[in-house]
């Protein structure tokens, strides 16, 4: 081997290394990352609707609290959509804890998660109460920062969990006012500004009580609302002065033996209206499309 042939082999091989260096160091990103450990590590360890007592949740949204009730949830007391709460465990069993990205109690703040503004979350799992700390979004999507309360380490949250607690109780409470078993309705008695008509399921189709034809397509709107699709777009709170409008109409739907299946009503006004069903201490909010769709006015049926 030539001296200079010895020579570009030694050079290639020097690249090589320095190569191999620079993309290990790259590769770490510049140092070691630190897993999680201990009870932050674990913190959604065993987390599910099953074992789970109690959800309170603290932050921007207010107060919320979601309590077991039957085969359902509550949240603070009222009535909870759904699948709200299903998506809700599901978030929580899928959250996964990262690096550490902060240990000096000076960054808490910049990051959302000092013990004055950051949100809170604490669960009941099976009988034991764990509370953890979630500050603003982390560096990628669906990530947040976290640290438990009496500790200075911020991990990395890879989960949307920030969603659902960043919801109000609007949010999470049931809009769906009623869902009954459409196919045993054969009467559907209807009130709207002063005017009371009455609608018979017959043999073949429904008609007006007196026989005479009805577009079925109105009906099967009033049937379809019925039987699910009426929801709420909000609440009447207290002082909201929709609440204070009179009475502007009903529906109530009737099953063959007489017993009252359904009974909706409705307020007065142009815009949105208060609505009840019997049954329910709930006062919802109904856009006026949909009051017109419950509760429709004679002159809107169209004959066919």
């Amino acid at each position: 081997m030539s001296a200079r042939t010895f020579k570009q082999l030694v050079t290639a091989l020097l690249v090589v290394a320095i190569s191999w260096g620079l993309a290990s160091l790259f590769s770490r990103g510049g140092g070691d990352s630190i897993a999680a450990t201990g009870e932050i590590a674990t913190f959604f360890d065993g987390v599910n609707e099953s074992s789970i007592s109690a959800v309170r949740m603290a932050g921007g949204a207010g107060e919320i609290e979601l309590l077991p009730s039957g085969d359902s949830w509550t949240v603070n007391g009222w009535a909870i959509d759904s699948g709200s709460v299903t998506r809700f465990f599901d978030t929580l069993e899928e959250a996964q804890v990262g690096d550490l990205v902060a240990a000096n109690p000076a960054n808490h703040r910049r990051m959302g998660i000092a013990t004055d503004n950051a949100s809170r979350i604490e669960l009941e799992v099976d009988g034991l109460s764990r509370t953890l700390l979630m500050g603003t979004q982390g560096p990628r999507f669906s990530t947040s920062y976290i640290r438990l309360p009496e500790a200075d380490e911020v991990y990395l949250l890879q989960s949307n969990l920030s969603t659902h607690m960043a919801r109000n109780l609007d949010d999470w409470r049931n809009r769906k006012m009623i869902a009954i078993d459409t196919s045993r309705v054969v009467r559907l008695d209807v009130q709207r500004d002063g005017d009371g008509f009455t609608l018979v399921r017959g043999d073949t189709a429904w008609t007006f009580e007196d026989g005479t034809p009805v577009n079925a397509l109105q009906v099967g709107s009033m049937l379809q609302e019925l039987s699910g699709s009426l929801i709420a777009s909000r609440f009447v709170e207290d002082g909201d002065s929709i609440g204070n409008s009179p009475q502007g109409g009903s529906t109530v739907a009737y099953a063959g033996s007489g017993d009252v299946l359904a009974e909706v009503s409705i307020g007065s006004g142009e815009n949105d209206l208060w609505a009840t069903v019997t049954g329910d201490s709930v006062t919802y909010r109904l856009p006026q499309f949909r009051a017109d769709l419950i509760t429709p006015r004679l002159e809107s049926i169209p004959r066919p």
